[in-house]
């Protein structure tokens, strides 16, 4: 372990020992060295310990939980187990370029902000194929929450996007904001959207791919009626969401898991002030699901 690291790199884990020994390895094999890899496992998993205890590589620290927290505690504890001046946040199940760090630190080093926070583009990956998100920078004096919610141009996923693997921000900064504990979804947009709102934050983008982000299948999804509440429940209290980026929110993840005639109405209550929004809701709740999944590209998709 580096006495003064630049970065610390934060990956919370459960249950995955494979997975996540890849992303360890795409963090230690960055160009910029002066890091190091903190890996929270979430909870009792003795399989996963073995697997990083075989990494000898010093610049790893691994903090064994003795009961699970959820994900958004394990990236606190590991933000506040960690020595680095610059935060990076990495999901178990991503990867990243070599230069990704070195290249953002070097962005974050040209603000005059306080808390400069630093993103990319990813490749999007799934089983059918990889895209580009996102399609576009946020917009200035655009809210957070319709950047990330909101789909003016395309139905799909990607068009405003920023996700956790692809940050990069002040130490102290994560501390004065931290993750929500017990928040069991949308995470990083409930994070994104509070820190936004911080006068002396600036979002800045490297406009290049440099994650790997894979898409999860169903398998690994929170069951439907828990997610969708946990969805609904986080949308409804969180005040800083737009009433027009929570519209979105329900056309899109609401709708997209819909399964009772209740949530189906509440969908149409919620998103018939934007007749868009309505337009994708009624897309959504109407279509097989095995034919919006045939709807996405199969290729990387680029937008200026």
């Amino acid at each position: 372990m580096y006495r003064n690291p630049v970065v610390s790199i934060v990956i919370p884990t459960r249950n995955r020992p494979e997975v996540v020994s890849r992303a360890v390895r795409s963090a230690l094999a960055q160009t910029l060295v002066d890091i190091e890899v903190v890996v929270v496992i979430d909870g009792i998993d003795q399989a996963t310990a073995k697997s990083l205890a075989a990494i000898t590589d010093h610049r790893l620290i691994t903090v064994c939980l003795p009961v699970s927290v959820g994900g958004a505690e394990a990236r606190n504890i590991g933000i506040r187990r960690g020595n680095g001046k610059w935060i990076a946040l990495l999901d178990d199940d991503d990867e990243w370029s070599p230069h990704k760090l070195a290249r953002q630190v070097d962005l974050a080093r040209t603000s005059r902000k306080r808390f400069p926070v630093v993103t990319c583009r990813l490749i999007a990956r799934r089983p059918t194929g990889d895209e580009l998100w996102p399609a576009r920078r946020i917009r200035s004096n655009e809210s957070m929450s319709e950047y990330l919610l909101c789909r003016d141009a395309s139905i799909r996923q990607g068009e405003g996007f920023i996700q956790t693997s692809t940050l990069l921000m002040p130490r102290e900064l994560m501390l004065q904001i931290p993750f929500e504990p017990g928040l069991p979804r949308h995470q990083d947009w409930d994070w994104l959207i509070r820190a936004s709102v911080c006068a002396d934050v600036e979002f800045l983008w490297v406009w290049d791919p440099l994650v790997t982000y894979r898409i999860s299948g169903p398998e690994r999804s929170v069951s439907t009626g828990r997610s969708l509440e946990a969805s609904v429940d986080w949308v409804n209290r969180n005040r800083l969401v737009t009433p027009k980026a929570r519209a979105y929110f329900y056309a899109t993840q609401v709708a997209a898991r819909c399964n009772t005639p209740a949530t189906f109405w509440s969908v149409v209550r919620n998103t018939m002030r934007y007749p868009r929004a309505l337009a994708i809701a009624l897309g959504f709740t109407l279509t097989p699901r095995n034919l919006v999944d045939r709807s996405r590209p199969r290729s990387i998709f680029t937008h200026a």
